[in-house]
């Protein structure tokens, strides 16, 4: 299931789901299930808004070991 948000963008990655049966058939499976489409329905006022603040961007991939030691 964790893989089900990167695998419902295969259009953006130009791929064709038709090449891929069972790959198809897992993710109609897994989009008809009611807590998934609960929870994109929730997600639907978001749509369009930034996912990463530039904060956030700088507390997520700005860490290195060196910013982690406690100071002395």
């Amino acid at each position: 299931m964790a893989c089900y948000p990167w695998v419902m963008l295969y259009k953006n990655q130009q791929q064709n789901i038709e090449d891929f049966p069972n790959l198809q058939g897992w993710l109609k499976r897994i989009s008809d299930r009611p807590a998934v489409i609960r929870a994109y329905e929730q997600a639907k006022p978001f749509a369009g808004q930034p996912t990463m603040t530039e904060e956030s961007k700088k507390i997520l991939f700005g860490q290195t070991s060196v910013n982690l030691k406690p100071k002395s």
